[in-house]
């Protein structure tokens, strides 16, 4: 059953996909994926919030992408968005009733629909494929300069760029989105995962007011023209029962989106021993 599909297994559908068209080499370009499969890809003119659209008339599909999104990459992540739409068991009949229909999607990884996470997930794995991406990794450098490298290699938005590296970074690092005075999400790689009594920055959270982030989140010129700025915060600033730990704070708004993306890092191993407090 489609509403049974896990995040696993809609990455898998897009590993899948990779090995049938036999894709061995970065960047994807989810436009000719669609163009091999006749669907049809164009902008369109779309209300606020809705980042591209899966339609269907009948046997064929089409997919539109929002005309106001001023970035690349996450044109491609959107397109990748409803390729998974497409392509993942169920989908196509659970958001499109009868032979003809639109689904309106809202991609990069801002909504809780479950179909919508499996997209957005399915987009991340086709676009930037596990093998692929890490071998990247090893040339791209650290931290912020890594995230530009690799998003620059695959085409792909800044902040899909930065979960990824997140998810395979061996370094302390953490990405957490925001938007005035609150954390929309936060992911951490697995060293700071292993700090056993940090809590996790839960969605809602409030952005600590000594930091960078939040005073930059007060400069809404800053975030609409893609500024970015340097700082530094300890991590216990962020995260409670967290070690005290000085971490690069990098910090870029996301243009007419409206938040802004954070990026704590840091290439000093923590000692887990030190910081047990069991």
């Amino acid at each position: 059953m489609t509403d049974k599909i896990s995040i696993q297994e809609a990455e898998n559908e897009a590993s899948e996909l990779i090995k049938r068209l036999k894709i061995n080499a970065l960047p994807i370009c989810p436009f000719k994926i669609a163009k091999d499969h006749d669907i049809m890809v164009e902008p369109k003119g779309t209300k606020s919030g809705v980042s591209g659209c899966l339609i269907r008339i009948g046997d064929s599909f089409g997919i539109q992408y929002a005309d106001h999104i001023d970035s690349q990459g996450f044109i491609n992540f959107t397109v990748a968005h409803e390729l998974g739409h497409y392509f993942i068991p169920g989908h196509p009949e659970a958001l499109i009733k009868g032979e003809n229909g639109v689904h309106q999607s809202k991609s990069g990884f801002i909504s809780d629909n479950k179909y919508e996470k499996q997209a957005d997930n399915f987009a991340k794995e086709l676009l930037m494929p596990e093998h692929l991406f890490k071998d990247a990794m090893n040339t791209s450098g650290s931290g912020f300069k890594a995230i530009e490298t690799l998003a620059g290699l695959c085409n792909t938005s800044l902040t899909a760029t930065a979960i990824r590296y997140c998810l395979f970074s061996d370094d302390p690092f953490a990405i957490i989105m925001s938007e005035d005075k609150k954390v929309h999400w936060c992911f951490m790689s697995e060293p700071l995962k292993a700090i056993r009594e940090m809590q996790w920055l839960k969605k809602s959270s409030l952005v600590p007011p000594q930091t960078l982030t939040a005073d930059y989140n007060k400069k809404k010129d800053d975030i609409l023209n893609n500024i970015r700025k340097e700082g530094w915060s300890n991590l216990n600033e962020w995260f409670e029962e967290a070690p005290d730990i000085e971490m690069q704070e990098d910090v870029i708004g996301l243009g007419a989106y409206g938040r802004t993306l954070t990026i704590l890092h840091t290439s000093e191993a923590i000692d887990l021993e030190d910081n047990d407090k069991s």
